[in-house]
C-alpha cells in the first residue's frame, strides 16, 4: 500500500497524518514543545531569576553532536515539564553569553539553580548523565 504524508499547517503544533489507500490513518506528533530558544536579552529573566532549576544547552548550527544533545534536552523538557525549565542558546548568535560562562566547546549543558551554575556537562553523553544532575539539584537545599 502506498503511503503519503499530509501536512496540516493549521494545527496548533506541527502534526503529520499518515494515510494509506485503505483510508486508515495514524496521527503522530512531529514537533514536540521541547526546550525553548533563549536570547541574551531574556537570559536574566528566564535563567538567573527562575524559581525552578534551569537546564541550558549551548549549541551551534554547524555542530553535529549538538543535534544529538538537542533530542535529549527536548525529551528532558517534556519529562520534567513544570519541575525544571529547559532552554537552548545558539553560541554563534550570542557569543557574549557563552563567553561569560567560559563555554569553549559545544555542546555544553549548564544546570542552574537559584541563579547559580551548579553543574556543567560538555560533549555528547547518555541521557542518564543529564537526568542524574537534575535529580541531584532537587536534593540540594
Amino acid at each position: 500500500s502506498a503511503r503519503r504524508w499530509a501536512h496540516r499547517p493549521d494545527a496548533a503544533s506541527r502534526i503529520r497524518r499518515l494515510t494509506t489507500r485503505s483510508r486508515t490513518a495514524r496521527v503522530s506528533c512531529a514537533y514536540s514543545t521541547g526546550a525553548e530558544a533563549i536570547t541574551a536579552c531574556s537570559w536574566n529573566q528566564n535563567v538567573i531569576c527562575s524559581d525552578v532549576p534551569v537546564l541550558v544547552e549551548f549549541w551551534a548550527s554547524w555542530c553535529g553532536p549538538c543535534k544529538m544533545v538537542h533530542r535529549i534536552v527536548d525529551e528532558i523538557a517534556g519529562e520534567y515539564a513544570g519541575r525544571i525549565k529547559c532552554y537552548k542558546l545558539d553560541t554563534d548568535d550570542y557569543p557574549q553569553t557563552a563567553n561569560s560562562y567560559n563555554i569553549e566547546r559545544v555542546p555544553t549543558v549548564l544546570l542552574f539553580k537559584d541563579g547559580e551554575k551548579i553543574h556543567s556537562i560538555t560533549g555528547t553523553l547518555p541521557k542518564a548523565v543529564y537526568v542524574r544532575a537534575i535529580e541531584n539539584s532537587f536534593l540540594q537545599q
